[in-house]
């Protein structure tokens, strides 16, 4: 990555949706804040990108990664994940902390912070577990946590299968001004007491369709009803039923204060896909009916679902090269979510280009209280977080040109068109073309 004391992005229409100054405009960086957007802008000190014909946005915001380090870093860490970010137009990224040891306390939360300022080329923040061990049994220190840098509580995978837990989780989170971020799947006792009842069942354990996985919707009906209760905020992760988008729809009207993400896998494959693609399409939540994946469709597009998140799940082909029982749950989307968004979402209409903007900037930013630091938004004064798209761009999915260690994606071959060309953080230009710009 070089270093530049003044970059001019001269010409591009940006879509600056918080500000409402979207147009023809050039935008000044200088000492990696922006210094000014406007018309004309001459400096002879700045580097000059052409952006003429191109978008110009704020970075993209992804709030649901997984980079498993610590402790899983052959299937990615700080490092590769960083660069797959910043390969897909992220600029800012909030990692699960379901690693190895877990994100559960406050010295393992700054070590890993330490070491991201170190190895990621990308703005890195981390959630913290909920419980102890993610192990469902007795809360973190969420106060100490915060004061870390914990950008929310989430015990991931493993729903909170306690009621009583989950309510003083909520109470500590609204104490604490923390965003908890339930992921409403099947918890690990509701799997064991599911299988229990069906392990008579002839086949159940090379079957894909005899674990339905139905309990996202009681777990977001449960968690709604308890931060309605207490006042908390509540951020649902990656929705994929129709009745979970209807739930949250009646909390909105309620007052509940509440929001959620849905990620690209969800919103444009259906259950069909997992007999042809293999275990790359296994995920929790699954892929859903096609009825499904239009209700969570139409939930994005009406304001029911707030933002859209890639849940990057790498595995190494080992864990995913296995009879779909014994198979790795999760996918990576880093490096495809933009193309898949203004592809399959924004070119057919379900979506307009603000809204999809939107709900990859500054809304996943004011979510997670990332916003006052100016991520989300060009604002000038505060740090350069810009990503320039060329919304003509044909290009061909091909993992092998990716920069994530995984190879997990069910949308290899994919032809799509809509890319991003350059990533700026701060005054270095990360990525341009494609291609990862390394120190020289």
């Amino acid at each position: 990555m070089t270093n530049y004391k003044k970059i001019l992005i001269k010409n591009g229409t940006v879509y600056n949706v918080p500000n409402k100054k979207t147009g023809v405009f050039d935008v000044l960086i200088s000492n990696s804040k922006i210094e000014k957007i406007s018309k004309n802008i001459r400096d002879k000190e700045a580097l000059v990108v052409d952006a003429k014909d191109k978008i110009v946005v704020p970075g993209l915001v992804d709030v649901h990664v997984h980079f498993r380090q610590p402790g899983q870093e052959h299937k990615e860490d700080l490092y590769s994940g960083s660069r797959a970010a910043a390969a897909g137009g992220f600029t800012t990224v909030i990692a699960e902390p379901n690693t190895n040891p877990p994100i559960d306390t406050p010295s393992r939360l700054v070590q890993l912070l330490k070491i991201a300022k170190k190895e990621s080329i990308v703005n890195y923040y981390s959630k913290s577990a909920t419980t102890i061990g993610l192990n469902g049994n007795r809360l973190v220190d969420v106060g100490k946590l915060k004061a870390a840098g914990a950008r929310a509580i989430s015990d991931d995978g493993h729903p909170i299968s306690g009621e009583r837990l989950m309510l003083n989780a909520l109470k500590k989170g609204k104490e604490c001004n923390m965003l908890v971020n339930p992921h409403c799947e099947e918890s690990p006792l509701y799997r064991k007491r599911q299988n229990e009842k069906r392990k008579n069942l002839r086949n159940f354990s090379d079957s894909v369709t005899s674990r339905p996985y139905e309990a996202e919707a009681n777990f977001v009906m449960r968690d709604i009803r308890l931060a309605e209760k207490t006042g908390a905020r509540i951020h649902i992760s990656h929705v994929s039923l129709a009745q979970s988008v209807s739930e949250i729809a009646k909390a909105k009207k309620r007052g509940v204060k509440i929001t959620a993400e849905a990620a690209p896998h969800h919103l444009l494959l259906s259950e069909e896909a997992v007999s042809e693609i293999g275990t790359n399409a296994k995920v929790n939540p699954p892929l859903r009916s096609k009825a499904d994946v239009k209700a969570v469709q139409r939930g994005l597009a009406d304001g029911t679902i707030d933002i859209i998140a890639s849940d990057h799940a790498p595995h190494s082909a080992k864990d995913k090269n296995l009879p779909f029982n014994k198979a790795a749950f999760g996918l990576i989307g880093l490096e495809t979510t933009l193309g898949l968004v203004l592809t399959h979402l924004v070119r057919p209409g379900i979506l307009t280009l603000k809204q999809a903007i939107e709900q990859m900037t500054i809304l996943p930013a004011k979510i997670f209280n990332l916003d006052k630091s100016g991520i989300g938004s060009l604002t000038p004064g505060t740090k350069a977080n810009i990503t320039v798209i060329d919304l003509k761009k044909r290009w061909k999915v091909d993992v092998n040109k990716f920069y994530s260690k995984a190879r997990n994606c069910p949308f290899n071959g994919w032809k799509l068109q809509g890319k991003a060309i350059m990533t700026i953080v701060g005054n270095r230009i990360v990525m341009k073309d494609g291609k990862i710009i390394e120190n020289i």
